[in-house]
């Protein structure tokens, strides 16, 4: 199924879990680190990453907007997340590599910290995963009885 941005707008605004974030001239919701917001004047929405490194929200590349717009929106903020979780591992595994090669290191505080971090990334990583598997398990429920979920007009 393909979905327009009103669609995930919509998905977004009546997604229990996302977090309202409401400002002057428009509306917006967050849920682990995306936010999706519409310009109450233009009624243009965007959807953003707010984890990725910097100060700054980033708009969506192509491919991920790509993965909301045809799975909507509970679908496309399990998939961006765990690739920021997998980004994320991928640093701090490379930063473990660089503490524990280097002789000079005194103190192991700066490579329990990143370990620390590991951890409670793939923990996050871990309960996403299962988030996403069991969303995937009740739509292929839902697909397999369509006339359930025809609606008529």
């Amino acid at each position: 199924m393909h979905y327009t941005l009103d669609d995930i707008f919509t998905q977004a605004s009546t997604d229990r879990a996302a977090s309202p974030l409401h400002g002057q001239g428009y509306q917006s919701f967050m849920l682990y680190g995306v936010k999706i917001s519409r310009d109450q004047e233009t009624k243009e929405i965007e959807i953003l990453d707010t984890s990725r490194r910097g100060y700054f929200y980033h708009k969506l590349k192509n491919e991920e907007l790509k993965v909301f717009l045809e799975n909507g929106w509970r679908y496309g903020i399990y998939v961006l997340s765990l690739s920021n979780y997998c980004t994320k591992l991928d640093y701090i595994e490379k930063k473990i590599k660089e503490k524990a090669n280097d002789k000079r290191l005194k103190s192991t505080k700066a490579l329990r910290l990143l370990q620390e971090q590991r951890t409670s990334i793939m923990q996050n990583h871990t309960k996403i995963t299962i988030k996403l598997n069991k969303w995937k398990k009740n739509k292929q429920h839902s697909t397999n009885c369509p006339q359930l979920t025809l609606t008529t007009k």
